[in-house]
């Protein structure tokens, strides 16, 4: 079985595909009468499942949102939200007498809560010009405005599900109004390698506090600059980096160490935060329903135009367990 290949922009799996086919857009348009409606349709449906093979042979490096939560896409692009429910157990053992007739009874209650979903929208279009300065120029500007499409979708879903768009969702992941927030009593880059240590397993630990033991933390995100520095740092009376030391020395077997430019500045003030949970779907994921954008058929708007709509279906970012997920400020 062959493994897939992946590439970091529409434009350049197209181009892929065109070689494995041997058959190139600017080739394929040379001979095409562009005045001619029939021979330009013709023309355009093996180019556009080019493009919409190429999309999914493409992956977003910048756009790491699911490294850092769970994501749910079940349902599809039409679901109205997804629903789910909470509940707790009321009513405790008691001392009894055998012929008492106040037997203590356990009672559960249930909420039901909905997650709804908005759509967001970015598709692409080109016209009759746009595809004769792709005959003049050798470039295949479908594939061109296909990535532009893609590419800002995944770019507005990455900033929903780690920060919140600000319209339909205030908050993601990273700046979690519900999450534990408490404030480091030293940064990190002004400690030595063992406070730096102890600032990060307090951190992991609290998870396990805040939740009565219920949960523990497995992974940590840091601040780039912090986790860069900490990977350069040598630890104490060891060949090891102090962040090698944490990932294989924490209070925390496993953990795993994230890094993103976003936390830089999200603590209180502008400083740094720190970020210690427990990532699994039953204390936060973001949803996602259909798995993303999506693109449609294309279809003529007017005599010299044509349209491939896009769309994607946001859930948005859902914490269900808030005191499994800890911020620490000013570190």
């Amino acid at each position: 079985m062959n493994k897939p290949i992946f590439f970091d922009s529409v434009s350049a799996a197209v181009s892929h595909i065109e070689r494995e086919s041997g058959v190139r857009f600017t080739d394929a348009i040379q001979g095409v009468d562009l005045t001619d409606a029939q021979q330009v349709m013709a023309f355009l449906e093996p180019q556009l499942l080019n493009v919409e093979q190429g999309v999914y042979m493409v992956r977003y490096p910048m756009a790491d949102y699911a490294e850092f939560m769970p994501v749910d896409t079940s349902g599809d692009i039409w679901s109205a939200g997804s629903l789910f429910y909470s509940g707790d157990i009321a009513g405790k053992p008691e001392w009894f007498d055998d012929i008492a007739d106040d037997m203590p009874y356990a009672d559960f209650s249930r909420q039901q809560f909905l997650n709804e979903n908005h759509m967001a929208a970015i598709g692409y279009k080109w016209s009759t010009k746009d595809l004769k300065r792709g005959q003049q120029l050798g470039i295949n500007p479908l594939a061109e405005k296909a990535n532009g499409a893609t590419t800002s979708a995944e770019r507005f879903i990455h900033k929903t599900a780690m920060r919140g768009d600000g319209v339909k969702y205030a908050t993601g992941f990273l700046n979690n109004a519900l999450a534990t927030t408490t404030s480091s009593g030293s940064t990190i880059d002004a400690s030595t390698p063992d406070q730096a240590v102890t600032i990060v397993n307090a951190a992991l630990t609290s998870v396990e506090v805040n939740t009565l033991e219920t949960y523990q933390a497995d992974t940590l995100a840091l601040p780039t600059s912090t986790y860069n520095k900490l990977a350069s740092t040598r630890m104490t009376d060891t060949g090891m980096s102090v962040l090698s030391y944490i990932r294989e020395n924490s209070v925390v077997p496993n953990l795993t160490i994230k890094k993103s430019r976003h936390l830089e500045t999200l603590g209180a003030g502008g400083t740094k935060r720190l970020i210690a949970y427990a990532n699994i779907s039953e204390v936060h994921k973001f949803h996602l329903p259909g798995g993303g954008h999506q693109f449609f058929p294309a279809w003529q708007k007017g005599p010299f135009s044509w349209e491939v709509p896009g769309v994607m279906s946001i859930g948005g970012y859902d914490c269900r367990i808030p005191k499994a997920i800890s911020f620490v400020d000013a570190i």
